[in-house]
Order: C-alpha cells, then structure tokens, then sequence
C-alpha cells in the first residue's frame, strides 16, 4: 500500500488530507518524542546544562519560530497555487530532522542554542505550509469532522511518543531518542511528494 493511497478521511481530496495527517503526525510526534526527554539531555549529556539553561532554550526556540512566522506566511501568500507550501513542508522535514540528528553529536550548551534556534525557524516553516495546505483542501460540510479525526490521530501519536520516549530513555540513553526523532522528520518531510501532482494542477 503506498502512503497515497491512505483513507483517514471521507469526500473530497481524502488522499491529500490523509498524508498531510501522516505528515503532520510523525513531524510532531518526533518533537514530543524529544520534547519528553530534553531536560533531562540537556542536565546529563551537556557541559554545564541545567534547568535554568532548559528554560532559556525553550525561550529562544519560541521567539524563533515567532520572529519567522509573519514572514514565512506572507511568502506563502504571494506564490500562487501551493507548490511552495509543499516544498516548504519537504524543506522543513530535512531541516529540522538534520539538526535533531547534530543534537546527538552534541557536547557544548552554545551548540545547544544554536540548534533550537534552527528548529523554531524549521517549526514555523512547517505549521505556515502545513496549515494553508490542510485547510485549504478541506470543502465546507466536512470541516468539524476532519479536525476531529485529525485531533483524534494526533493526540493518540503524542501519547504514545510520550510513552515510548520515556521508556527508550531510560533503556538506551536520551541521544539515542534524539537520533531516531530526527530519522522520523526527515522521512516525515517525504510524505508530501507523493501528491506533488495535486498541488501541480491548482
């Protein structure tokens, strides 16, 4: 069964909805399997990591994304069709799993830094393509039940990464996680080339 050919949804653009949610669930689901353990990578697998340097970070990563969001949304609003949005979502994906995977490698606190600064840019390219490309291809009498299946999905993935991530912590160490969230992303950032024709032909 290819990823296109998935049914989540009924109606109109089923099979776009479908890898969208697919893509959508595993981009978010590997930063929750992260978001779970990085205090604890941070504290026992960084040079002078502490709780304080936990909260900064998160700080950082979070005027990041904000700092980049206005002008990634005005650049998906001049390029017509959605095209760029695809694009953007394959980009985001490498990104954001590449720099995951230097977090493995990584000793100093200011690589750290560097990182979550990289992945709030990587953040808010994805949810700005993301958003225009799901919503867009949803018809009016089918909303309130695509965003029910989509939450239903979405917080099932976080509940289990949660679980996972804690449990794969503690057996195999909190870079090991990291490593393997940042395969996901980038595979995750795939999944929208296999309906790139779609998006050709508006």
């Amino acid at each position: 069964m290819h990823i296109r050919d998935l049914k989540l949804f009924k109606g109109r653009k089923s099979n776009v909805l479908s890898v969208l949610t697919f893509n959508d669930a595993s981009y978010w689901g590997a930063d929750i399997f992260i978001a779970t353990i990085f205090a604890l990578y941070l504290t026992q697998n960084i040079t002078g990591g502490t709780a304080t340097h936990v909260g900064i970070i998160y700080a950082i990563y979070r005027i990041s994304r904000a700092f980049f969001a206005l002008p990634f949304g005005r650049f998906f609003d001049k390029n017509k069709g959605y095209l760029d949005e695809m694009w953007a979502l394959v980009l985001s994906g490498l990104i954001v799993g590449s720099t995951y995977i230097t977090l493995f490698f990584a000793t100093q606190l200011w690589q750290v830094y560097l990182a979550m600064i990289i992945i709030g840019i990587g953040h808010a390219l994805n949810i700005g393509s993301w958003t225009v490309l799901f919503y867009n291809s949803m018809t009016k009498n089918q909303r309130g039940e695509v965003v029910g299946v989509y939450q239903t999905i979405m917080q099932v993935v976080y509940a289990l990464s949660a679980a996972l991530a804690g449990f794969a912590g503690d057996v195999y160490g909190f870079e090991w996680i990291i490593l393997a969230a940042g395969i996901v992303t980038i595979l995750s950032g795939l999944a929208p080339l296999t309906i790139r024709t779609v998006f050709k032909q508006e």
